[in-house]
Parts: structure tokens; C-alpha cells; sequence
């Protein structure tokens, strides 16, 4: 099973649908058993549908990486 750092690491193309069979059923089978990154899940469909439905600019080039980083610092596995 994959640990908690490439669940994350993987979280955004596992949103867009983008993940090849494999890699998605790592992923899926990791949720299944870590209710942290179920969370991590959970807040990146919100965040995602936030900045999808804000009237506001779009994001400067380079926030989406800055966020997956974030998204991925700190999480070591479990």
C-alpha cells in the first residue's frame, strides 16, 4: 500500500481523473484504511470547488504547484 506522502502527492490528478487504473486503486485502497488523508481528500475537493467557483482572477501561474507542495509537506506515511 502506498503511504500517506504519495496519497497526497497524488491527490490532485486522482481529483481531475487523470490517474492511470493502478495508481487510482493505490490510492482508493490507502483511503480506504487512513481517515487523515481522507481528510486531506475532503479538503482538497473543497478547496478546488472554491477556487472553481470564485468570481474572482484567476490564480497566478505557480499557486497550484505552491499548493500541492503545501499539501504535501508533513505527511509521512500512515
Amino acid at each position: 500500500m502506498i503511504d500517506c506522502r504519495e496519497a497526497v502527492r497524488r491527490m490532485w490528478a486522482y481529483l481531475d481523473g487523470s490517474l492511470e487504473v493502478s495508481p487510482t486503486e493505490e490510492v482508493e485502497a490507502h483511503l480506504d484504511a487512513c481517515q487523515r488523508c481522507c481528510g486531506e481528500l475532503e479538503f482538497s475537493r473543497e478547496l478546488r470547488s472554491m477556487v472553481a467557483e470564485s468570481p474572482g482572477p484567476a490564480l497566478p501561474a505557480g499557486v497550484r504547484d505552491r499548493i500541492d507542495q503545501f499539501l504535501g509537506s508533513g505527511h509521512d506515511g500512515g
